[in-house]
């Protein structure tokens, strides 16, 4: 499976035809245009995977994507946190049964 990421063109040269810069979660980078069909400007919104844009997005379908992102994260986070309440608990328990 392959994760692609919402990005939107920004406006700065780039030195290449087949380059541009977007704003990928508040960095900007350089990736590579040459694999759409369509001229794209500052504003549009692109899938980007392993810097190349795969195809143009709406607005919405970028927001819906960086949504299920944002989710996803918070979902990896919870579990993490689980997790280490869990560790944590393990290792009190642990010591009480030391104590005793």
């Amino acid at each position: 499976m392959c994760l692609g990421i919402p990005a939107q063109l920004v406006a700065g040269e780039t030195g290449h035809p087949d380059l541009a810069r977007v704003d990928m979660g508040g960095v900007t980078r350089v990736i590579n245009m040459a694999l759409l069909d369509e001229p794209l400007g500052p504003g549009d919104w692109v899938l980007v995977h392993m810097g190349f844009a795969l195809q143009p997005m709406t607005a919405a379908e970028a927001q819906d994507a960086l949504d299920a992102l944002g989710a996803e994260r918070d979902a990896e986070d919870r579990e993490a946190e689980d997790r280490e309440a869990a560790g944590w608990l393990a290792e009190d328990q642990e010591i009480v049964r030391e104590i005793r």
